[in-house]
């Protein structure tokens, strides 16, 4: 590849979108935490629902585990094939409702922000279940929406302008969970204060930028990132102690036969 070729694959549609990614305030301790709970091995087979562009995986598969991504949007996965496949990355053109891998495939499963805007959840968790192995491992994020203040004006476009079925609860999961064959290992919510959710207002508004500003997003939203973090230095609660927040994580695991 030339020097120009290389150049250009760095700034690639994929790379660009993961880098802003990182500064979103509202993704970084999502993502961190679902793959640090996945503590991914070497040898394991990873089943990852909604992959996207890929690069998430492309970081798990460097622990040496295998990763398998699903999609449904050719886009993103044409950039996950292009930039992130490799010996241990491989992505295929599927839905999470007809999953079409062999039963007891895989020793875990992860999905980022995906199963909330799924028509049928359920299906798609049996489907995960099937598709581990017993006890394999399931963890995943999904949208809440239950941080205190939030008004339900602010639920309803956010449903509509996301495309979300379900906004998770701690016992709507776990109901739902129970019926496809997974017990709850642990859950978090995060962005869990009034003060996360005068942050979250802020950075809607810069979702909302014409596109000739766009521009000032990431910077805007590194610094509002910033900003929380010197904010919640002095009144951190625990980690894993609130009761409601913006976003639900999850870690589960398929029950052993009976």
């Amino acid at each position: 590849m030339s020097i120009t070729g290389r150049k250009w694959a760095r700034l690639s549609p994929a790379r660009v979108a993961h880098a802003f990614s990182r500064l979103n305030f509202r993704r970084m301790e999502e993502c961190a935490t679902i793959i640090r709970w996945l503590d991914a091995r070497p040898g394991e087979h990873i089943l990852d629902i909604g992959c996207g562009d890929g690069a998430y995986d492309k970081k798990i598969s460097g622990t040496g585990a295998t990763v398998q991504g699903i999609d449904i949007h050719e886009k993103r996965l044409s950039a996950a094939r292009k930039y992130y496949q490799g010996d241990r990355t491989e992505y295929h053109f599927m839905d999470a409702s007809r999953l079409e891998f062999p039963d007891a495939s895989f020793d875990k499963a992860l999905s980022l922000c995906v199963i909330e805007h799924l028509e049928d959840d359920e299906l798609v968790m049996r489907n995960v279940a099937r598709a581990l192995k017993p006890g394999g491992l399931f963890v995943f994020s999904a949208d809440s929406l239950t941080i205190p203040g939030i008004t339900p004006e602010e639920r309803a476009h956010h449903r509509r302008k996301y495309a979300v079925n379900t906004f998770y609860t701690v016992a709507i999961v776990r109901d739902k969970l129970a019926r496809a064959g997974f017990d709850i290992v642990e859950t978090r919510y995060i962005l869990s204060t009034p003060r996360d959710l005068g942050f979250v207002r802020l950075s809607w508004k810069l979702d909302r930028l014409p596109v000739m500003l766009r521009f000032l997003r990431p910077a805007s939203y590194a610094a509002l990132g910033s900003a929380r973090k010197v904010a919640a230095w002095s009144s951190a609660p625990p980690a894993g102690s609130a009761e409601c927040g913006l976003t639900l994580l999850v870690k589960a695991r398929k029950r052993p036969p009976a």
